[in-house]
């Protein structure tokens, strides 16, 4: 399992461009990089970026949504960071991001409709 640590998140503002801030660091370990990324403590973030259109068709929002919060979250923070700290290219993010939806067992079609719209809309 690459994440070494939990997701502990507070929810600051629900108003704000980046809603989240994270209370311990998330670490994760990329079999595919052979890195190890750590989120740091009080890192803002928006955990996943939903885009407006898939929110737009209830059926498809319906479908992303798992527990009261977007499914994929722990791992769009860590896409979140990689992206705005720039600690990797673009394309490798992407992929860091693909790689810890798999490993957490999501669907696949729910994998790959997430990786194209980063690559789409966070390139």
């Amino acid at each position: 399992m690459p994440f070494l640590t939990p997701l502990n998140v507070q929810l600051l503002n629900d108003r704000a461009e980046l809603p989240w801030i994270t209370l311990s660091p998330l670490v994760y370990d990329s079999p595919l990089t052979g890195e190890t990324y750590e989120v740091p403590k009080h890192f803002r973030t928006d955990g996943a970026s939903i885009p407006k259109a898939l929110i737009a068709i209830p059926a498809l929002a319906l479908r992303y949504f798992g527990e009261g919060v977007w499914q994929g979250f722990k791992q769009g923070v860590l896409h979140d960071y990689l992206r705005r700290t720039n600690v990797v290219p673009p394309y490798v993010a992407h992929a860091v991001f693909r790689e810890a939806l798999y490993d957490a067992d999501y669907p696949p079609d729910l994998c790959e409709t997430y990786y194209a719209a980063v690559k789409a809309f966070n390139s």
